[in-house]
């Protein structure tokens, strides 16, 4: 293995080091993301994501966001993803559920696991 080489993973681990840091430092402890990923026209989108509002407001420490594929910033993080069919529902950036979810029970239940 090269200097260079070396040098670019000492860089690479301390980056991660410090990112990791920093969003443990902004991010509050205990919090569940659920994200739900939507397009415009999609019929099933609106449920998934009203369930998954419902879920975050009678649960403490669970926040839910839409993330609309019909926008760059939401197409790229769906890109990122891997995200092939919306709606499709991550939890703390797992995949929890593709298409929406059967119940409300279950996406409750997604969440302890």
């Amino acid at each position: 293995m090269s200097e260079d080489d070396e040098l670019a993973q000492i860089k690479k681990k301390k980056l991660d080091e410090l990112m990791k840091r920093q969003h443990d430092a902004v991010t509050p402890k205990r919090q569940i993301v659920i994200e739900v990923f939507t397009s415009p026209t999609c019929p099933h989108c609106p449920t998934a994501v009203a369930m998954a509002k419902e879920v975050a407001s009678q649960t403490q420490g669970v926040q839910a966001f839409e993330i609309s594929t019909g926008t760059p910033q939401g197409f790229a993080k769906a890109a990122l993803y891997g995200v092939k069919a919306v709606p499709t529902v991550f939890i703390d950036h797992k995949c929890a559920f593709v298409g929406a979810p059967p119940s409300v029970e279950a996406l409750r239940k997604a969440l302890k696991s």
